[in-house]
């Protein structure tokens, strides 16, 4: 079965190249790619509708450039009822965003529909850098069972070609023995798939504030993690501080 990839082609439209998106899934035979205007799914007040690309342009472009190399690529169409995109998210199999830099990852949250980034139904790849989006592995194991849809994502897409990277386990202190056992198969688990695995406890409080602060210590992270995440999207002091310091993450809501 083809893995689906969704992106906005009309975030940072200049800065697409479909040939990046090709190398960092070169692995994976069978895929395709979907991509969709923000500007279909957003309420009128929010768009630009002033300085905007032309739609046709843009789409016309991409597809040549698809066709040029090769790659199994669509659109989705414009709908009335902005919950269509997220019900397509659902039949896909990743939601991917580049380029997130300083200038761009506070608004965000501000430029995609109200509640997408709660409600989407698959996971997202947020991301500076397409051709070496990260270095090393940070995952946020907070016992949330999204956090383990997430890493599972990340390993079907990106753990054969990770496996020399270094991982680190970020976890939260179990409450009880069930938790302290899933803890201990986990890092068997992720034993058996990377050469480099640690473990470092973290505290609850202030969560999102410490995962960015001690990510920050690391070369290119990227932090792979549940509904957590949306703790760091949301708040645009963290969110900056993740673009300065090259920051990668990798979330499910699921």
């Amino acid at each position: 079965m083809k893995k689906q990839i969704l992106f906005p082609v009309d975030f940072q439209p200049s800065q697409i190249h479909l040939a990046d998106y090709a190398k960092l899934f070169a692995h994976i035979d069978k895929k395709s790619f979907t991509g969709f205007f923000i500007r279909d799914f957003v309420k009128q007040a929010k768009s630009k509708s002033g300085n905007e690309p032309d739609k046709a342009t843009i789409q016309t472009s991409l597809e040549e450039e698809a066709k040029t190399l090769n790659l199994d690529m669509s659109f989705i169409k414009s709908q009335a009822n902005t919950n269509s995109l997220v019900n397509q998210s659902k039949f896909a199999d990743l939601a991917l965003i580049n380029p997130i830099t300083h200038e761009n990852i506070s608004q965000l949250i501000k430029t995609f529909p109200d509640h997408f980034f709660e409600e989407v139904g698959c996971p997202i790849f947020i991301s500076e850098d397409l051709l070496n989006p990260y270095e090393e592995i940070l995952v946020l194991f907070d016992y949330d069972q999204s956090g383990l849809a997430a890493l599972k994502s990340f390993l079907s897409f990106f753990g054969k070609q990770s496996s020399h990277k270094k991982v680190t386990i970020l976890t939260v202190s179990p409450d009880d023995a069930p938790e302290i056992h899933l803890e201990k198969y986990l890092v068997s688990y992720l034993q058996k798939i990377f050469n480099d695995v640690g473990i470092v406890p973290m505290s609850n409080r202030d969560l999102a504030s410490a995962l960015v602060s001690y990510a920050s210590k690391f070369n290119k992270p990227v932090l792979i993690m549940g509904r957590a995440a949306l703790h760091l999207l949301n708040d645009s002091t963290l969110a900056v501080k993740m673009a300065d310091h090259h920051m990668s993450v990798f979330y499910s809501n699921n």
